[in-house]
């Protein structure tokens, strides 16, 4: 239980239903919809739209998705919705053109939306209400306006050069030159048209027709090669999940091109060495934690990718004997030296998580990519697009070299933890970019290692080692600090909070949902 005298949030309970999102109208919309007789897979679409209004600068349909849904708590199902490249997209087009590394804005990192496609899919499978109503806030927020909130007014703040090249985003996310502030009003009427038109007449809407039209047209005349027969071919990965053993639990995350194969080795790392042995707040924990990131991180980019594009032994990834190679490499009195990673970071995302009356559960999380995504807004239909090809190598036979139709190695992570009846336990992901499955496998062993509510384990202070720059919350001690010095690593206070997350534990022997949600985003828990 949390000290009262300090601030903090206390965990949320339902026994009818919780949905915990990144924004405080995301929540609402998802708690509105479950009193209206939709499930958790309705409300978490209708979220999912509303923040693609109100949170511009993580997330869109101009972006991806991936999910997990356990129907009824029980058997999850893997939902991949991150977008191919175009056909166009080559090796050999961009070393022909002189491009070896996609930049941050250019038309190139624009790989196809996945988002829509994947929302109609998780609807088509168990959707109950009719998918026209999912939309229904999220276009009113569009049309009307809604206000700024507090991390969105920062973001936004951060990003005017961006939205400042291009002449639309320019027009739409910039109001005389500036961000729209903290308690500012924020329309986006293009925008909305376009939600009307894929909520009447479906996702493929988006894919065919005016809206793809005006995609490929903005895209080509600013040197994009995407054409509508890419659009055409974008489609959803429906799937089973993978997972770990971890003590009497089971860990579920999507498949490759995924990246949560990352917190399954980190897992079976942190179980190895017994974390619980050690304080929450020490010395030995951070270090244990960074040198499993350094070691997972390595691992996955040596050999993760699109399955489509080269074969992963996901087995053998995770087997006791390359666990055990990884775990000779540690040593918790000094740091192993990893060498140059390089890893792209991207720190903007959103994450939400509902369950239902029947347990039916939805852990969904939706991007595009770098805060406010490519910069680069379509010109008639309002759309932001993500710039997720940032992600590819430009690396002859790296597994993550960009091709044709390929899709990136992705960073979006949705989780799940299964109990011994193979019945949901936990859903929950955490927000930031490459820190995802850092702030997972952070997240978990607060839960499942060190006994902490569900809130307390979401606010506990985080680290995050990442290309060999160890940045630590606040929250941290100076001597942790100083001690992590000692053993080799090189400690930096972070400039901001690190990550965001939601959670949803479900206790059956109580008959409870318990909910929580970080304090470093806008967002909250809400129960029915």
């Amino acid at each position: 239980m949390r000290n009262f005298q300090l601030p903090g949030r206390s965990n949320i309970l339902s026994e009818k239903g919780i949905a915990a999102t990144s924004h405080p109208l995301a929540s609402l919309e998802a708690i509105s919809v479950l009193k209206n007789g939709g499930n958790a897979i309705d409300a978490a679409i209708a979220a999912s739209a509303v923040l693609s209004v109100v949170e511009p600068n993580a997330t869109g349909i101009g972006g991806d998705c991936f999910a997990i849904i356990a129907p009824e708590g029980k058997n999850p199902v893997s939902f991949n919705g991150s977008g191919i490249a175009s056909e166009k997209s080559t090796f050999e087009f961009f070393k022909k053109n002189n491009i070896n590394k996609i930049d941050l804005e250019s038309p190139h990192s624009v790989t196809i939306p996945g988002a829509l496609d994947a929302w109609s899919c998780m609807h088509k499978n168990y959707g109950k209400m009719d998918f026209e109503k999912l939309f229904i806030t999220a276009i009113k927020y569009a049309e009307e306006g809604f206000y700024v909130t507090e991390v969105v007014s920062s973001e936004w703040q951060n990003n005017i050069k961006k939205l400042s090249n291009n002449k639309n985003s320019k027009k739409i996310f910039l109001k005389n030159g500036k961000s729209f502030n903290f308690a500012e009003k924020h329309c986006n009427e293009a925008l909305s048209q376009t939600l009307k038109i894929v909520s009447k007449k479906g996702a493929r809407a988006f894919y065919e027709g005016d809206i793809a039209n005006d995609i490929v047209e903005s895209l080509n005349e600013i040197g994009g090669n995407h054409t509508l027969e890419d659009f055409y071919k974008q489609k959803t990965i429906v799937d089973k999940t993978i997972f770990c053993n971890y003590k009497n639990l089971k860990i579920h995350q999507c498949p490759p091109n995924g990246p949560g194969i990352t917190v399954l080795i980190m897992m079976k790392i942190m179980e190895a060495f017994e974390i619980s042995q050690y304080d929450k707040m020490s010395v030995e924990r951070f270090h244990l934690e960074a040198e499993a990131t350094k070691l997972a991180y390595q691992l996955r980019e040596k050999n993760i990718g699109d399955p489509n594009f080269k074969q992963i032994d996901i087995d053998e990834i995770l087997s006791p004997k390359t666990i055990e190679d990884l775990i000779k490499k540690i040593s918790i009195k000094e740091c192993y030296n990893i060498g140059e990673l390089n890893i792209p970071a991207h720190p903007e995302t959103v994450y939400l998580t509902v369950v239902d009356r029947d347990l039916n559960t939805v852990s969904f999380i939706n991007s595009i990519c770098f805060a406010f995504g490519s910069g680069i807004t379509t010109n008639k239909t309002g759309v932001l697009l993500q710039n997720r090809g940032t992600n590819f190598r430009i690396e002859k036979d790296h597994p993550n070299c960009i091709d044709s139709l390929k899709r990136p190695l992705h960073t979006i992570i949705p989780g799940m933890v299964m109990d011994n009846n193979n019945e949901v336990n936990i859903s929950y992901g955490v927000m930031g970019g490459q820190f995802q499955p850092v702030g997972q496998t952070h997240l978990l062993n607060n839960i499942i290692d060190y006994k902490m509510d569900i809130q307390g384990a979401i606010d506990f202070p985080r680290g995050f080692y990442f290309n060999n720059q160890y940045n630590l919350e606040e929250g941290i001690s100076e001597n942790i600090k100083e001690q992590l010095r000692v053993l080799g690593h090189k400690t930096v206070n972070s400039q901001s909070p690190i990550g965001g997350g939601q959670v949803i534990l479900i206790d059956k022997d109580k008959g409870l949902l318990i909910g929580g949600s970080d304090s470093r985003k806008d967002g909250c828990a809400i129960g029915l």
